[in-house]
């Protein structure tokens, strides 16, 4: 058996001094991966508790930093474009966002699982039941986020779009309050939020990711000066990645473990733990493919300006040095 997570109090401050690199980032000689994990428990945020992160760097020459967790993407992504971190975690579609601010973010290592941790469930009460049946009605998503995205596709996919209902931007913890408190009709969301929402009483599940086509995996992402730089470590990252994974499909206890000590109930955490685990595969030229789907979609819907091309923005961990 694995052994536990460390305290997620531990992560912020957690430097490791290791053996020289061959491309010095101060005076020591020893190159630092500063990490940013997100507090979702995916994968990255999972490998820097366990240790996994810390043991591949270590192999591979370097220093690790982990950062005081994210609650998003957003803001870790402004932090490397500030030169705060190196590496985060994210969804495919508030990477196609952070894409137009900042081009020089790169994709490493991407999550797949059964695409069904995402999905738009109706409040008691309301009678919604279908795609259909949200027209008029007020739903909370997270602007230009998975929310956002999730809804915008299944209004496609049923003839309408967003114009057809009232969306209610509001970050997680406050749509979660919203929806359990009645003051909207629906939510699109994802992981625990949509497990927890599901759990109240007379809630409906409207539609998941997979009935309406919506394909937006969760990312690992390094600035493209750091890749530069150090491919080495992105290479050791994506295997300890790897082998966080591995051990949350061995042992899956492990997920419903990270969620509870992040304060989720119990039964929520045993709900997630008991979906498929995801998988680390290489952003390869199937992802690109997807993802650029994803950004002329965003493009069309009008919520980036002009379409991205994403080609620059990942890169295939088995040809990197």
């Amino acid at each position: 058996m694995p052994a536990l997570l460390r305290p997620a109090a531990l992560l912020a401050t957690a430097v490791l001094t290791l053996v020289a690199c061959a491309t010095p980032d101060d005076a020591t000689g020893v190159a630092e991966l500063r990490a940013g994990p997100l507090n979702t428990q995916n994968t990255l945020t999972l490998a820097t508790a366990s240790g996994h992160l810390e043991e591949a760097v270590t192999e591979g020459g370097g220093t690790l930093h982990i950062a005081a967790s994210f609650p998003a993407f957003a803001p870790a992504a402004e932090a490397m474009a500030a030169d705060q971190i190196d590496m985060t975690t994210g969804s495919s579609t508030s990477l196609i966002s952070a894409l137009q601010g900042n081009p020089d973010l790169v994709v490493f290592a991407v999550e797949v699982n059964d695409n069904d941790t995402q999905g738009i469930v109706a409040a008691p009460a309301t009678g919604i039941t279908s795609v259909g049946d949200l027209s008029g009605r007020t739903v909370a998503i997270n602007e230009g986020g998975t929310g956002d995205y999730l809804l915008r596709t299944a209004l496609a996919r049923a003839g309408m779009d967003i114009e057809d209902v009232e969306p209610v931007h509001l970050a997680p913890p406050e749509a979660a309050t919203a929806f359990a408190g009645g003051q909207v009709d629906a939510w699109a969301t994802w992981d625990q939020y949509l497990v927890a929402a599901q759990d109240i009483d007379g809630a409906t599940l409207v539609a998941m990711a997979a009935d309406v086509g919506a394909t937006n995996p969760t990312v690992h992402v390094v600035t493209r000066d750091f890749l530069t730089n150090h491919p080495e470590l992105v290479r050791a990252a994506y295997d300890a990645l790897t082998e966080q994974a591995e051990s949350v499909i061995a042992h899956p206890e492990l997920l419903a473990e990270a969620y509870r000590e992040d304060g989720a109930a119990p039964e929520v955490a045993q709900a997630i733990a008991a979906k498929t685990p995801p998988r680390i595969v290489p952003a390869d030229e199937d992802f690109t493919e997807q993802l650029q789907d994803v950004a002329e979609f965003y493009a069309e819907q009008g919520l980036i300006t002009s379409t991205t091309d994403v080609s620059e923005a990942v890169v295939d961990v088995r040809e990197l040095p």
